[in-house]
């Protein structure tokens, strides 16, 4: 179903006021203030792909939320998608909810809604449903927004409120989103409190193993811990945590994108303020999912020289009928499984290129492999001749693993290989042919047309898959 957004429709701040300052000027001063004091992300664990924040008034729970928004200053988002209550058991078969608003207000202004994303969401999925009273009554997602607008995001939101809270419901948001991103640059924020009215003791135990099932990204035994467990025999406790359904879908988008570390910036709950109640309290937890920054690889100038050797020896064996079997090395570097591509150039022209984005055979075997399919088993090219080796350059490129693009915006000119997928058809261009298309465009419309068969537009997509690496690439003249 799609809700047709024909007129400006701005849900009102009805958070202004009770969970937060109404004034203007008092909200920017004070939220720069919790910015200002908040410990800051040193980026140790990598690139931060989804977080999480508490949604309590900022008495309580604004210093906890700080960090991540810190963190993500300066970060460059199309969208950001935040995802609030959850309606659990109230809501069977349903994934998410979304709102007919094209624009949230605070008093720091308007945000405005990606009515395109909500429109593609609930037409791909009839589980992703409307319902503007719903969002009207709920402050989870708007408590968030003060933040953004103080950090000078200029981007747009999706508002969400998720269904019924199970893995597959999680994971299949994640999917949807991915689905309809396009060239969206999305981030996940999950808006959740965690255990609600234990005594402050208890509330810091039952936390503790709410985080540790978020930090180590096991999605089922979370919706499962919000749907029933040992604390329902614990004294006052009504949840364990309030939105399981977006921090499970937080968890989700992150995996998809590579991350496999969570770094709890603070955590805490409403008793620790001076003068609350210690016996009925709330938890809260500011956590980031982030992936690894790839670490530099390299080939020894040794290894390359034995490398390049290999590849031809193999070529001299190939033209007179003969298989070349490298001996096998001590190096353990040589002897673990790579990813490679073989180049053959003559005369400044190609000559042949055959290689495997997976990693395989180990790495002195892979040259071996692959330097006697780019000579003698190339469909574009006949079998090298003896008369050609003197006019022959060779060129090794040695890949990172792959990794899969959020947004086209990720990749980088002259640095990137990509890898282009919609389904059964796929193309690859490692970074060297930036060389000959240095404009992006180009470089990724002649990936799909001529590599892959696919439109020339076809990167564009939401459901064509862009996947990134890198290589470290070394070469020599044949003789």
């Amino acid at each position: 179903m799609t809700y047709e957004f024909t007129t400006k429709s701005v849900r009102p701040a009805t958070a202004a006021g009770r969970f937060y300052d109404g004034s203007p000027e008092r909200l920017r001063r004070e939220v720069e203030q919790y910015l200002e004091q908040a410990p800051a992300y040193d980026g140790s664990a990598g690139e931060i792909c989804a977080a999480a924040v508490p949604h309590a008034g900022y008495l309580y729970s604004a210093a906890i939320a700080a960090p991540v928004f810190k963190a993500l200053k300066g970060s460059v988002f199309d969208t950001v998608v935040i995802i609030g209550h959850d309606f659990g058991k109230m809501a069977p078969g349903v994934v998410a909810v979304l709102p007919g608003y094209t624009h949230y207000e605070t008093p720091l202004g308007t945000v405005e809604v990606d009515r395109g994303l909500c429109n593609m969401l609930m037409e791909r999925d009839p589980r992703i449903v409307k319902n503007d009273r719903v969002h009207l009554q709920e402050h989870t997602v708007e408590v968030q927004l003060p933040f953004l607008q103080a950090t000078g995001f200029a981007g747009k939101i999706l508002p969400v409120l998720f269904g019924e809270v199970t893995e597959a419901h999680c994971r299949d948001f994640a999917q949807l989103l991915r689905a309809c991103q396009g060239n969206r640059k999305i981030f996940v924020l999950s808006s959740t409190d965690l255990s609600h009215y234990p005594a402050s003791a208890l509330s810091r135990e039952l936390d503790a193993h709410t985080v540790e099932l978020a930090s180590s990204f096991q999605i089922g035994p979370l919706c499962d811990w919000k749907n029933g467990g040992i604390w329902e025999q614990k004294p006052g406790v009504e949840t364990p945590i309030c939105s399981a359904g977006g921090l499970g879908t937080a968890i989700a988008w992150a995996e998809s994108l590579g991350a496999t570390r969570c770094v709890t910036l603070k955590r805490g709950n409403s008793g620790d303020i001076p003068g609350a109640d210690s016996h009925s309290v709330v938890g809260y937890a500011s956590l980031l999912f982030c992936r690894e920054k790839q670490k530099e690889f390299s080939v020894s100038p040794q290894n390359q020289e034995i490398l390049l050797e290999t590849v031809r020896q193999t070529l001299r064996a190939g033209v007179e009928g003969r298989r070349f079997e490298p001996p096998r090395p001590e190096d353990p570097d040589l002897l673990a499984p790579a990813a490679l591509f073989v180049t053959l150039h003559a005369q400044g022209r190609l000559r042949g290129c055959i290689g495997t984005l997976e990693a395989r055979l180990p790495l002195y075997l892979a040259a071996a492999e692959f330097a006697r399919a780019a000579g003698f088993d190339d469909p574009r090219f006949r079998p090298l001749e003896e008369s050609e080796l003197a006019d022959l350059d060779v060129e090794i490129s040695v890949l990172s693993p792959l990794r899969r693009a959020s947004s086209p915006e990720e990749i980088e000119p002259g640095k990137h290989g990509v890898v282009v997928s919609r389904g059964r058809r796929s193309g690859v261009f490692l970074p060297q042919v930036w060389e000959q298309l240095p404009r992006k465009e180009d470089f990724l419309a002649y990936l799909c047309s001529e590599k892959a068969g696919l439109p020339p537009d076809a990167w564009k997509a939401p459901d064509t898959a862009l996947s990134l690496f890198t290589v470290f690439a070394f070469h020599a003249p044949m003789l």
